[in-house]
């Protein structure tokens, strides 16, 4: 049995987080694209607005002080990455991975996404409440 929601393995808080997503060339105040996350139970499920899923794991460092995520990005046929990349008819899947600070309220790191640097922000937005769950 795992820790309830809104529970930290390591100091990773388990629930749902807001993401940002921006292009290198943009961090100095562009638009950004906006996503959601949970994690729970050493596992990551998210997604963007345009149909992206990305599903993966996560585990504390304690040497680092520092949460290291692992996800696989699929992105839609006819979709396209913030970096321009285009999936193409059958879709993409792109591996990512990359150390985040834990969020307090928000954290950020550069990971590489097919070549390309994305700043990806974390904001920790609440723990899944148990009585959540649909009927």
């Amino acid at each position: 049995m795992g820790p309830a929601d809104g529970e930290a393995i390591g100091v990773v808080h388990e629930g749902v987080y807001g993401l940002s997503f921006t292009t290198a060339a943009e961090m100095n105040g562009a638009e950004r694209v906006e996503g959601l996350a949970v994690l729970r139970g050493g596992r990551v499920l998210g997604s963007d607005p345009h149909g992206g899923v990305f599903t993966g794991r996560y585990h504390y460092d304690a040497a680092c002080g520092e949460a290291v995520i692992a996800v696989r990005l699929a992105v839609p046929p006819g979709g396209m990455l913030l970096t321009g990349l285009e999936a193409g008819p059958d879709g993409l899947v792109v591996d990512i991975a990359g150390r985040f600070a834990p969020a307090r309220p928000v954290s950020s790191a550069v990971v590489d996404v097919a070549g390309a640097p994305i700043e990806v922000e974390l904001r920790f937005v609440g723990p899944l409440s148990a009585g959540s769950a649909a009927a």
